[in-house]
């Protein structure tokens, strides 16, 4: 009877080996200065993995290679990045025979946001760059099929340009705190009909009120406004005249001697 092997996961490689793939990568992706007509620059991103920037005119032509010279089979990955002065597309790729992994990335401008189709190098890039296309805008020439995928088809908008905007912008006024103290406490500042009565002597009575139709200490209401209008009420924008001084012990006593 023969034995069935538990599955055994891949092992995660230590940093000296992932250096020597990298390294031997490195070496590999020197030819691309024949399709670009410059040597590759290349630098190492977090996870120790090669990334490398590709102009858009070589695109294609730097896919190929990548797939048929170095045998980059699987595309793992399509993302776009708003950077507001420009856009890019980032591509990571798996060797698998050989255990390499890599990044490239293809800048565009932002006023015409458009780069080639890989569909014809790695179908698997149908459904990535129709959610690029989706969230982001950015057009991909070549392409079959190229819809939303996931928005409705009358939809406004991408919704990942950082220039997206939800709903129309709301304009508020700016708060008392925000302005000037002396326009904080301009007219036109105050809510209408309303005021706050300042703190005065205890037995004050009908003294206590500002303005006709003002209302007293605990009352807002608006059916307080009638009754506060019907005993000696004052000339609208007028404060009430103070009340009657009470003479004083030493006036009494003057006018007695």
């Amino acid at each position: 009877m023969k034995k069935i092997q538990a599955f055994q996961p891949e092992k995660i490689p230590d940093r000296r080996i992932t250096h020597e793939r990298n390294a031997a990568l490195a070496r590999d992706l020197a030819p691309l200065q024949q399709i670009t007509g410059r040597e590759p620059v290349l630098q190492t991103i977090q996870g120790d993995i090669l990334s490398l920037e590709v102009e858009r005119a070589h695109l294609l032509a730097v896919c190929r290679f990548l797939r048929d010279q170095l045998g980059f089979d699987l595309l793992v990955s399509i993302s776009g990045v708003d950077f507001l002065d420009h856009l890019e597309t980032v591509y990571h790729l798996h060797n698998r025979s050989r255990q390499q992994l890599l990044q490239f990335r293809v800048r565009i401008e932002v006023q015409k946001p458009e780069v080639e189709s890989i569909v014809s190098v790695w179908l698997g890039a149908n459904w990535l760059e129709r959610e690029i296309y989706d969230l982001f805008g950015i057009r991909f020439l070549g392409h079959p099929d190229l819809r939303r995928i996931l928005l409705d088809d009358d939809f406004e908008g991408f919704p990942l340009l950082k220039s997206f905007q939800a709903m129309p912008p709301v304009i508020k006024d700016p708060a008392t705190t925000q302005v000037n103290p002396n326009m904080a406490i301009d007219e036109k500042f105050q809510t209408r009909n309303y005021e706050q009565a300042i703190t005065g002597r205890a037995r004050q009575g009908r003294a206590e009120r500002l303005h006709p139709g003002t209302p007293t200490f605990g009352n807002t209401q608006a059916s307080a406004q009638i009754p506060a209008n019907l005993e000696n009420a004052t000339p609208s924008g007028e404060s009430a005249p103070p009340p009657e001084a009470k003479p004083t012990s030493t006036e009494k006593n003057g006018r007695h001697s």
